[in-house]
């Protein structure tokens, strides 16, 4: 009898043990899943920051989801723009789809424009769509450098780090579109 004792003393400790060990993981650090860092330094001394306007009509929300996605970076600020063209259920199912990215949410920084501007890529509503967007931009957070405008159809053949490596070495005051009253250089 005695070698019974010993040896359900023994299980008795044993599985002790384990719960406890168990009870303690599942409360320790180590368990949970920690939050994104939601602390983004921008400045001269560090990668630049992009702003983006991704934007699309009817049908669009997946593929915008999609680009999203393959662009998606917590240092750039994110503009959504389903035109006036999609659905209110479009439009809340792209933002139940963002808010299950929990990079996403963390750092919040994607929006979507709630009243949407009616456009086409005819005429001068896309451009004013885009000002627009760029206007929610900076009004939102100017913390950005460069500005990129992309359609639901495109897909980036650059990755973000290769984007931001490229962009390092260039001023950050440097304008893509130049404009002077020189015209010599045409003649």
């Amino acid at each position: 009898m005695g070698a019974e004792r010993k040896w359900f003393f023994s299980l008795l400790s044993l599985t002790f043990l384990s719960v406890l060990l168990l009870v303690l993981y599942s409360i320790s650090p180590f368990s949970s899943p920690r939050p994104f860092p939601s602390l983004v330094q921008l400045g001269l001394a560090y990668p630049p920051a992009f702003g983006y306007y991704i934007f699309g009509g009817k049908g669009d929300k997946d593929r915008i989801f999609r680009l999203l996605l393959a662009v998606y970076h917590p240092r750039n600020r994110y503009v959504l723009h389903l035109g006036a063209d999609a659905t209110d259920g479009e439009r809340y199912s792209l933002v139940v789809a963002l808010k299950s990215v929990p990079a996403i949410r963390s750092f919040s920084n994607v929006d979507v424009i709630g009243n949407p501007d009616r456009f086409s890529y005819m005429g001068s509503s896309y451009i004013a769509s885009t000002l627009h967007a760029a206007a929610i931009l900076m009004k939102v957070d100017p913390g950005w450098d460069w500005f990129i405008a992309l359609s639901a159809l495109d897909y980036p053949l650059l990755t973000q780090d290769d984007l931001s490596h490229v962009f390092s070495s260039v001023r950050r005051d440097l304008n893509f579109i130049d404009h002077n009253n020189d015209l010599g250089w045409k003649e």
